[in-house]
């Protein structure tokens, strides 16, 4: 029998254009067992995938968790397999009995084999076949390895062109004893998210790193916009792969507002003396260069220096020129502390604020 580890995307996918999971018709009908029969094995049910479609490791024991599922396309029902460590230990065997339509993927049979938490990981083979009394040995036994589930998290914190969002996380195993531990070493891939359709498609990597002696990774990402990204943890011959759902990360465009206040005519501020405000607005644009922000509104405000705890008050705006440049008039009337603001109606560009001076009125 050839017995090939395949997740549930790769089974649906083979299942469009092939016979693979189609029950063979008595014109081709196998033998029974067939020693040379199609099998399949860390088959996965929809309904234990996650959320964005991808496979979660079929071959990774977490607790609660130490099941293998095996799938068939013969005639033979039931079918017992037998399945044992290369050197013949641990000999045991499962059955597969049930019966699905694959939600439009074909029929095909399946069914479970139940391992030891502890003692369960590592190398094991499907040796033979049974069916009816009648037992045959496979004409290529395939061999597979159990592993320790893995976990990771991640999180996301904002960056400000030119630098770009910094992801942190951990990852971390469940040991023998079924506890987490942290998983030093590991390899991290931040990755666009999955397509969410089958055939699963890997995102595009993004940037890469390891986990340090604590099972931390911390990274900055060279992105320019703001973009949902996955952690995507590769297993190991002893850990199993693991994954993230999308977090969504955030890269703003920072804002700077230059601006001088001066009396626009008098040489003494007096209550109604008639002020000039002007300056620059520029912005780090998603190319990294910074220039320019055109038609954008900035505002003069102050606050009296009676009240210093008092929330400042617009007093003028003026919409910038294709230079950036902005210029307004206001008039004074009490003592005032005086700042120029863009107060951004964006989501990905930031606000900006700068002090210009202290008005004193006569």
């Amino acid at each position: 029998m050839r017995i090939r580890a395949l997740h549930t995307s790769a089974l649906l996918a083979l299942s469009l254009g092939t016979a693979l999971l189609a029950v063979p018709s008595t014109a081709h009908a196998d033998a029974c067992p067939n020693p040379d029969g199609d099998f399949i094995t860390g088959w996965y049910p929809r309904e234990r995938q996650s959320t964005n479609r991808r496979d979660l490791d079929p071959f990774a024991f977490s607790p609660g968790r130490s099941w293998l599922g095996f799938s068939h396309n013969t005639a033979c029902d039931p079918l017992t397999l037998t399945i044992e460590r290369p050197d013949g230990s641990g000999s045991h065997q499962a059955v597969i009995d049930k019966w699905s339509d694959g939600e439009g993927a074909g029929w095909y049979w399946f069914g479970y084999d139940t391992f030891d938490y502890a003692t369960g990981t590592g190398p094991w083979r499907v040796t033979k076949a049974s069916h009816g009394g009648s037992t045959v040995a496979l004409t290529k036994p395939v061999d597979f390895r159990l592993t320790r589930a893995s976990v990771t998290t991640l999180t996301s914190t904002p960056g400000a062109l030119p630098n770009g969002p910094r992801v942190t996380g951990t990852v971390k195993y469940w040991t023998h004893q079924g506890v987490l531990a942290p998983s030093p070493g590991r390899t991290v891939w931040i990755r666009k998210p999955s397509s969410n359709i089958y055939h699963y498609v890997r995102g595009a990597l993004i940037a890469a790193t390891k986990t340090d002696a604590a099972g931390r990774f911390a990274i900055t990402l060279p992105l320019r916009t703001s973009q949902p990204v996955v952690s995507d943890i590769p297993g190991t011959t002893t850990l199993g792969y693991t994954f993230t759902d999308p977090v969504q990360t955030r890269v703003f465009q920072p804002t700077t507002v230059t601006g001088h206040a001066a009396p626009t005519t008098a040489t003494v501020i007096r209550p109604g003396t008639k002020m000039s405000t002007y300056g620059h607005l520029n912005v780090a644009y998603t190319t990294g260069k910074t220039g320019p922000f055109a038609t954008q509104k900035v505002v003069v405000q102050t606050r009296p220096r009676s009240n210093p705890t008092a929330p400042y008050t617009t007093v003028a705006s003026d919409t910038t020129s294709s230079t950036g440049y902005y210029y307004t008039n206001w008039n004074a009337t009490v003592d005032a502390d005086v700042r120029v603001a863009f107060i951004t109606p964006y989501q990905s560009i930031a606000s900006s604020y700068r002090w210009l001076r202290v008005v004193d009125v006569d």
